[in-house]
């Protein structure tokens, strides 16, 4: 037993509770036990009293028929600082754990029954969810088996996707945790990002593994995740410079992918054939107003043409066209993109059927087209078909969120579209985070 130091000798008077049992606990005062913590096999003394008092699995521990009877118990997975909490609670009631502990010591809680400190614990996580540590938290409360908790974290992680994929929290997460995570409809995120994710987390799997961070190891790593990856969602031109310009895939499956970008969705079953996931805000840039009075002919073959630069980089997603004049018309619209080259961004053929009823329609590309800043770009549009409404007063510049489209006239519409008119009033963006 240790010895008091004579100016502590009457460490009791005056003192709560709590404060003599914690100074019992610190000085190590008439303590009847002894554990070996983690893999160091620290020593940490104790009295059975307190933790007989606080802890069922103790009091079977120490008082049941299969009570221990060694001098030292072992303790493994619960380290000495950790452990050293858990004591400080069930003498004291203070929990005072902290972010870089709290994980351990919603462990310990759980595994010795000390509700109070257990939710002492799940309410702190709770109240400090952010996008640096969503995905650890998360990760602690699956392993916890903490369901309201991961319930709570899940969804943020889900609204903030973005933000909590590029974390280093992420790449701490079990398998379990980021399939969920990454397979998810309503991820807040881009496929090219939740890619990128994937990669740093297979990266730190292999690290964790003892195994070198090679192509061929960061697959396996991956193992069936890689299907929860939305290719489908991300532009051949990326696809091509990012996603297959190492040696992670197989040839087989780059070339699956290629043909899921161009739209071939049943040839190749593993990857995934959803919607791609977007943090991307869908705008429209209305740039003409309808004009009663005109309408525009659309059965002599003549192209319309209107050529425009945007201010920051946007995803061109759709445009938007005048609807017939009659009661019901189909029509053939073939609509290409170009740039200032005259290389073919996009080439797209649909029929569609229009009602009076509907002043416009829409068009949403297959393929999403991404636009640079400051590069001339040409919108061609051909639309067979009976005589459709007309636009007018058209603006040469239009601001949408903070990229602003400044439209000017092509020398190549036949049918007469231009700045101030034309059968195109609108063009729809996904803007960038």
């Amino acid at each position: 037993m240790p010895t008091i130091p004579p100016a502590e000798s009457d460490w009791q008077t005056g003192k709560t509770l709590p404060e003599c049992t914690q100074y019992m606990l610190e000085h190590e005062v008439a303590c009847d036990v002894t554990f070996l913590l983690g893999e160091t096999k620290e020593q940490v003394r104790a009295h059975k009293v307190f933790m007989i008092s606080r802890s069922p699995v103790f009091s079977a521990m120490f008082c049941g028929p299969l009570a221990e009877t060694q001098d030292s118990i072992p303790i493994p997975d619960i380290e000495p600082e950790v452990f050293r909490i858990l004591l400080r609670y069930m003498y004291t009631d203070q929990a005072g754990f902290e972010a870089d502990n709290v994980a351990g010591v919603i462990y310990a809680a759980k595994k010795y029954s000390v509700t109070g400190l257990s939710e002492a614990c799940r309410q702190y996580l709770s109240d400090n969810i952010d996008v640096d540590n969503a995905c650890a938290i998360l990760h602690t409360a699956n392993t916890s088996e903490e369901e309201v908790l991961f319930k709570n974290c899940f969804s943020y992680i889900l609204e903030n996707g973005e933000k909590c994929l590029q974390s280093s929290s992420f790449c701490e997460m079990n398998r379990q945790c980021v399939e969920k995570v990454i397979k998810a409809d309503d991820l807040k995120a881009c496929e090219l990002s939740v890619w990128k994710a994937l990669v740093r987390w297979a990266e730190a799997e292999c690290k964790r593994q003892g195994e070198a961070t090679n192509d061929e190891n960061l697959r396996q790593a991956m193992g069936d995740l890689i299907y929860r990856v939305r290719f489908f969602g991300i532009t051949a031109e990326t696809v091509a410079k990012i996603i297959t310009a190492n040696s992670i895939l197989s040839g087989c499956e780059k070339a699956g992918i290629f043909r899921l970008c161009l739209g071939a969705i049943d040839v190749f079953e593993p990857f995934s054939t959803k919607p791609g996931r977007s943090t991307m805000t869908t705008v429209c840039c209305d740039r003409l107003e309808y004009d009663p009075s005109d309408g525009w002919m659309c059965d002599r073959g003549w192209e319309d043409v209107i050529s425009f630069t945007v201010s920051a980089p946007v995803i061109l997603r759709g445009i938007t066209l005048y609807g017939c004049e009659n009661s019901h018309s189909q029509y053939t619209i073939t609509t290409n993109i170009a740039d200032a080259t005259g290389s073919i961004l996009l080439t797209d053929e649909r029929k569609v059927d229009s009602s009076s009823d509907e002043r416009t329609f829409d068009i949403i590309f297959q393929q999403k087209v991404e636009l640079k800043s400051s590069i001339l770009y040409t919108l061609t549009v051909l639309i067979d078909g009976d005589k459709t409404g007309s636009g007018h007063r058209g603006k040469t510049s239009v601001k949408v969120g903070d990229v602003t489209v400044t439209f000017s006239n092509c020398a190549g519409s036949d049918n007469g579209t231009n700045v101030n008119e034309g059968q195109i009033p609108s063009l729809i963006f996904e803007t960038f985070p």
